[in-house]
């Protein structure tokens, strides 16, 4: 509770009457119903998303797809110089022009609705409904998910009312410092202008990179190394041979470990050069460790990639080693 901002507090304070007199919502079901919305709503705005010390303004267009099939959604940065994102279905296109673009985590504008798409899992969070606030001039349901250790990380999300989106979210460590946070300063749901339609069912005139987005592994493998140290509720998702790690372009296996909401990717690959470094670093929420493991005169790289506090990537990282 420690990380719980007094602004939170007075919020629902003063909201708690009104969600007594309209009755309070089930936590888990407005998750679910963010996850929903995400997907099935036509919706545009603006917002600002902060990662670590950066801040940066941008404006999204998202319409839905139909029944089963991925809609399409266009990103332009506000700020610097003029960029954009594109996805369609299931390729985006990065139009940078000699600038940068972040990387949403698996294409998704708001990765964080698709770490609770199955809900919260009670062992290793606190899932609490505080009250009722405003962002973006719609009433928003404020959710509070607390971990119950400090080897994850905590979330605060105001849920719109009447349509369940994800209005804001904040990623919050176990100091109460806030490392990551989206808040849409303007939105619009419904149906899209003629304009709107036509900007995000188009490639950018300039393609500087284009990627596939797709959740299955590229070659799924029994696993040849493992984790001799885990935080508690995270289990192995999948284990595949992929075509380039973090620090190299060779083949590499990868292992991923997710708790419900948090998750990470072990990458260990062959170090013939010797000349790798270990280092640690912190890019708003993701943490990426790498460390050297050796086996005789054999030597390993080991990277862990996630969105998982430093000191917890850096503890699984030094326990990898082969399978037993």
């Amino acid at each position: 509770m420690q990380w719980i901002t007094g602004k939170l507090l007075v919020v629902g304070l003063l909201a708690s009457s009104a969600l007594s007199a309209a009755g309070a919502p089930d936590a888990q079901g407005l998750l679910a119903k963010m996850a929903d919305s995400a997907q099935s709503l036509n919706y545009n705005g603006e917002f600002i998303y902060q990662q670590g010390g950066q801040l940066e303004t941008l404006s999204v267009i998202h319409q839905a797809g139909a029944q089963g099939h991925s809609g399409s959604e266009r990103i332009a940065y506000l700020d610097g110089i003029p960029r954009e994102v594109i996805r369609i279905g299931d390729e985006m296109f990065l139009s940078q022009h000699g600038g940068r673009v972040t990387r949403f985590q698996h294409g998704s504008l708001m990765p964080v609705v698709e770490r609770f798409q199955m809900g919260v899992p009670d062992d290793y969070y606190d899932l609490k409904l505080l009250g009722i606030d405003r962002i973006a001039g719609r009433e928003a349901y404020v959710l509070l998910v607390m971990p119950k250790d400090r080897f994850r990380y905590g979330y605060q999300l105001w849920l719109d009312r009447q349509s369940s989106l994800l209005l804001r979210s904040e990623l919050v460590n176990n100091q109460g410092k806030i490392i990551e946070r989206l808040q849409f300063t303007s939105l619009d749901v419904g149906q899209l202008s003629d304009d709107a339609r036509e900007l995000v069912g188009q490639r950018p005139a300039v393609v500087d990179a284009s990627i596939v987005v797709s959740s299955q592994p590229n070659e799924a493998v029994e696993p040849q190394w493992e984790a001799g140290w885990l935080p508690a509720g995270f289990v192995q998702q999948s284990s595949a041979v992929r075509s380039s790690s973090p620090v190299s372009e060779q083949a590499v296996d990868a292992l991923t470990f997710s708790d419900g909401v948090a998750s990470f990717t072990v990458f260990v690959e062959p170090d013939e050069t010797r000349v790798l470094n270990q280092a640690s670093e912190k890019v708003g929420a993701l943490s990426a460790v790498a460390k050297v493991y050796r086996e005789g005169n054999n030597y390993f790289h080991i990277t862990v990639v996630g969105d998982i506090p430093l000191g917890t990537a850096e503890r699984v990282a030094i326990s990898v080693r082969p399978a037993s």
